[in-house]
């Protein structure tokens, strides 16, 4: 009688071990399963930017270029003539 007993509460002890072991295993995978949405949301926010600059970059290139073309780009990224001064104009409202 005893000896059932104890393989009983044996069974009973490893069949709460294998509950825990598989709750924590579970819980482990709903907190990776959140990170990996989070990562594959910021991701997809990375390839719309890119896709979006893509999109400048090939209506730029389909664009004919002329000197007046070029002109404005080199202006836009700061760039000048020799012995020229550019005065800008700057009001704070």
């Amino acid at each position: 009688m005893q000896r059932s007993h104890s393989a009983n509460l044996a069974v009973k002890l490893a069949l709460f071990v294998i509950l825990v072991v598989l709750f924590i295993s579970v819980v482990n995978m709903q907190l990776t399963l959140k990170s990996l949405r989070e990562e594959r949301a910021d991701l997809e926010e990375q390839v719309d930017e890119l896709a979006n600059e893509v999109e400048k970059v090939s209506y730029r290139l389909s664009k004919d270029v002329d000197a007046s073309y070029i002109e404005r780009y080199m202006r836009e990224k700061g760039y000048q003539y020799p012995n020229e001064i550019l005065f800008y104009y700057d009001v704070q409202s």
